[in-house]
């Protein structure tokens, strides 16, 4: 596994891409000791990523910029 810190990563980028994209291999971000994302080559990401068909249409009832604390405040009461 090949990790870097996210400072050793700003500082790098450019070289952890190329490392990528030439071995394939992923390469982890770690902040405070933990991995918390990876670099992938783009082989490895589906290219098929569309929208579930299952979701249907979405349907938008009312004003989405209207005040509404007071329908939240009286829901939550």
């Amino acid at each position: 596994m090949v990790a870097f810190t996210i400072p050793e990563a700003e500082a790098n980028l450019d070289e952890i891409v190329t490392r990528v994209e030439r071995s394939a291999e992923p390469v982890f971000l770690i902040r405070l000791g933990q991995a918390v994302a990876r670099i992938v080559p783009m082989h490895n990401v589906p290219r098929d990523v569309s929208p579930d068909p299952h979701l249907g249409n979405i349907e938008i009832k009312g004003d989405l910029f209207a005040d509404s604390s007071a329908d939240w405040e009286s829901a939550f009461s």
